[in-house]
């Protein structure tokens, strides 16, 4: 069976499964997509078990059927303002050849797991920032290096039980085993963020339909990461409040008339709505509908500029703002977060991974091709020099199995 990679993108909005077959260390072919409208979620976050699990059933039966190949295991992305990043440290001595090797790595990230946390919270994965020998600090990858204590300084990134355990349920429920739980915006960064970006210092805005992921990297890891309750449904939502109008409407409005910069649009120019009561079509200022789209964008902007102010990174961030996410193909958001940061600022678009084609170049699909290529980067990682487990879990049942009945 050709090595397989799957990603499932399970948000506000929509719900994404994505198939791909490694090709290399850069790049894969992409097998099959499903993509359905998001049921059952509010912010990121599993509001209705049943409706949920039945949208990534439909959408994973999409992609199994274009790729003709099962989901036997999946890297799943994770969101909402419960998702939280601890900072953590793991310090262990070095084995007795005073040489770092990979197994001592992975003890120091294991004590800095060991970080205690409410009842109900679960941590969900281990982000490294940097690694220290004795005292040479900053390091990347000590492995190699000589020493007698290594240091790892990491964040642990948690989320509520119920949430975490409540997206688990809604993917297995389809006989998916959870390859790895990833917060949305890291995966997001993998796909569109440069390494010179990275390594200057950059906030990355992935804009969604129901939240806004936030992080910030310097020295190309993490330095912090947050969740603001504000994304492009909020647009929407005042749209329709304004205008008098059902949601679908102005949904429609949004995308094809918006435009946060109400000033650049004709004064006089009119477009036809519908909207509640007698009568199903009236017409509508356009000027007015980006009046009222362009007072929600603004509000989004400052919260994204007073959380980097409150991070305390405001000013260290030179590679500026990137924005990604659905919403951040709104026209205007990017020349509005410009004026308001006076940052340099672009849309995020997902190619740092070979092989995709055109249709997921998007920024909608950052979150998805960063899944694949977190998956991809752990498929070459060290833990890879061992065989690859196959991708079938009853497979791996029966592997493991018959591997105890040999002689040890």
């Amino acid at each position: 069976m050709a090595d397989i990679i799957c990603a499932i993108d399970v948000g506000t909005t929509k719900i994404c499964a994505l198939i791909a077959e490694v090709v290399d260390e850069h790049a894969v072919r992409v097998l099959g997509v499903g993509r359905v409208p998001s049921e059952g979620l509010a912010k990121g976050v599993v509001v209705n078990v049943a409706a949920a699990t039945a949208a990534i059933g439909q959408a994973v039966e999409a992609a199994e059927q274009a790729a003709k190949v099962p989901i036997g295991r999946a890297y799943v992305g994770i969101a909402g303002s419960h998702v939280q990043a601890h900072p953590t440290k793991g310090v262990v001595p070095v084995n007795r050849t005073r040489v770092v090797t990979v197994e001592d790595v992975e003890r120091a990230k294991e004590a800095a797991r060991a970080i205690a946390l409410p009842h109900n919270r679960e941590a969900i994965h281990l982000v490294t920032r940097s690694f220290a020998v004795d005292e040479q600090e900053d390091l990347v990858d000590p492995v190699g290096m000589h020493g007698y204590r290594l240091t790892v300084d990491a964040h642990v990134i948690s989320g509520a039980t119920g949430a975490v355990r409540n997206l688990r349920r809604c993917v297995e429920a389809h006989g998916i085993e959870v390859e790895e739980l990833v917060l949305q915006p890291l995966a997001s960064a993998e796909a569109v963020l440069t390494p010179a970006e990275r390594d200057m210092g950059v906030v990355l805005a992935d804009i969604g339909g129901g939240t806004t992921d936030l992080a910030i990297l310097m020295k190309g890891s993490l330095c912090h990461t947050v969740v603001l309750d504000v994304g492009g449904n909020h647009l929407t939502h005042d749209l329709a409040v304004g205008l008098n109008a059902p949601l679908t409407s102005a949904e429609q409005v949004k995308v094809r008339y918006g435009n946060v910069l109400a000033d650049r649009t004709p004064a006089d120019q009119e477009i036809s709505m519908e909207v509640f009561g007698d009568v199903p079509q009236r017409p509508v200022l356009r000027q007015v509908v980006n009046t009222i789209l362009a007072a929600r964008a603004e509000e989004m902007v400052e919260l994204i500029l007073r959380e980097v102010k409150r991070s305390g990174y405001d000013g260290l961030v030179p590679a500026g703002l990137v924005l990604t996410g659905g919403s951040a193909q709104m026209a205007g958001l990017r020349d509005l977060a410009r004026t308001m940061s006076r940052w340099p600022v672009r849309v995020g678009l997902p190619t740092n991974l070979a092989g995709l084609p055109d249709h997921l170049k998007t920024p909608d699909n950052a979150t998805g091709v960063g899944l694949l290529l977190w998956g991809l980067r752990a498929y070459w990682g060290p833990a890879s020099s061992n065989s690859r487990r196959p991708e079938n879990p009853l497979l791996e049942r029966i592997v493991d199995w018959l591997r105890n009945l040999l002689p040890g």
